[in-house]
């Protein structure tokens, strides 16, 4: 592989991810029915396009009043109830004066009316009715323009939709709304040793768990996974074949194994004869032998490790922020903290770390999360990356012998 002075040589993974942020385009705003908007992020503000409520309306089961027929408060006042009409809802007649007329939720006042008194706090007999209590004007009713007057801001862009949002885009009669396009990631997962599930495993050889990892992370993520097929071989020319075509209508390509410096590892090779290397390994254990590299066209392609607990921390660590930010969200999620409940030895099994490796490295933890009775959270390690809650990052130098139980760690959802 020939060196390039443009690539970082194994950085932080701040210094790292600020890299592939600075290379990574915002991808453009497509127009998504409300129903495939949840957990996308609003290209542009939206603004009401009337008044809502559009007129004015009871808020409680009761009857619709005239205010001035019941003020001041007389116990012996009584209104005629007017029968309930089967003409259309959307269009009450006037309420004369002296009357009132019976009301659901939601529905429209009668032109005349603005007050709603309810079922429970009047007396009604013979077609008469008592109020049990003064009101002020317009109790319980609901006038045009309390929630949004025409042009206000219903939902900032930037907003990552829930539930809350596509309901007040519904209601304001949307029935799509601006987001950022899903980015479209190809995943090249590579070995010669790999064999697609459900197909016979000779002696030598294992199932390919890393396809199904990747594409359900990045399902998750909110990502277009493209299907690129089985395992590829360890072969360069092949693998630089494959990242070409799919960059023809990928966002965003990742070469899954092979990233690091053995005799049939090419990723690294690849990526920079492909464009401009970002960056070549990351201070971080486990998922050291990441890469990245931009094409003359903007798009990114990365190199990722093969072993599915380093595999799963990049995914996490870089892949996540990443794709993120192509879909809009400039601001990181905050990491919750929590406190290592156990020592840890790097010299134990398991550990990310390698003793002897100079420099300061962020460790990557699988943890299970626990609350405590003070509402704070204990990280209990142990567990593998598989089946962790949580991956508890410790910057440490690498040739720490030990890090004691009650160590702060931040813990960015693994899950």
């Amino acid at each position: 592989m020939t060196p390039c002075a443009c690539a970082l040589a194994a950085p932080d993974v701040e210094r790292a991810l600020a890299a592939l942020v600075a290379a990574a385009p915002v991808l453009e705003g497509v127009d998504a029915p409300l129903a495939e908007a949840l957990g996308r992020v609003l290209a542009r503000t939206i603004h009401a396009p009337r008044a809502y409520p559009p007129f004015n309306r009871a808020m409680m089961d009761g009857y619709a009043a005239r205010h001035a027929d019941l003020e001041p408060f007389d116990p012996e006042t009584t209104l005629r109830v007017r029968a309930e009409s089967g003409s259309d809802r959307s269009a009450p007649a006037p309420l004369p004066a002296g009357h009132c007329a019976p009301i659901a939720t939601g529905a429209p006042l009668p032109p005349g009316a603005d007050v709603v008194l309810r079922r429970e706090r009047v007396f009604v007999s013979d077609g008469r009715l008592r109020p049990l209590e003064p009101l002020g004007p317009w109790t319980d009713c609901e006038t045009i323009g309390t929630i949004a007057m025409p042009g206000a801001t219903l939902l900032s862009a930037g907003t990552t939709l829930g539930p809350g949002e596509l309901s007040i885009a519904a209601r304001h009669g949307l029935a799509t709304l601006p987001v950022y396009r899903a980015p479209r990631v190809a995943v090249l997962v590579t070995g010669d040793e790999l064999i697609p599930p459900g197909a016979p495993c000779p002696t030598g050889s294992i199932h390919d768990s890393n396809s199904i990892l990747i594409e359900a992370i990045l399902t998750r993520l909110g990502a277009d996974h493209l299907a690129t097929g089985a395992p590829l071989p360890d072969h360069r020319p092949t693998l630089e074949r494959e990242v070409h075509r799919q960059l023809a209508r990928a966002d965003l390509v990742c070469l899954v194994g092979g990233s690091s410096v053995g005799r049939r590892d090419f990723s690294r090779e690849i990526l920079a004869r492909l464009g401009t290397p970002l960056f070549e390994g990351v201070a971080m254990r486990p998922g050291r032998p990441t890469s990245a590299t931009v094409t003359p066209e903007g798009k990114l392609v990365l190199a990722l490790p093969g072993r599915p607990a380093a595999l799963f921390t990049a995914l996490h660590v870089l892949v996540r922020p990443v794709l993120a930010f192509m879909q809009g969200r400039t601001a990181p999620a905050p990491m919750p903290r929590a406190r290592l409940a156990t020592p840890i030895d790097p010299g134990d099994p398991g550990y990310p770390g390698v003793p002897g490796e100079p420099g300061e490295v962020d460790h990557y933890l699988p943890v299970r999360l626990e609350c405590r009775n003070d509402g704070g959270w204990d990280a209990i390690p142990g567990p593998a990356a598989e089946h962790a809650d949580a991956l508890a990052v410790i910057r440490t130098p690498s040739r720490t012998l030990n890090i004691p139980a009650n160590t702060p760690a931040n813990t960015p959802a693994a899950t």
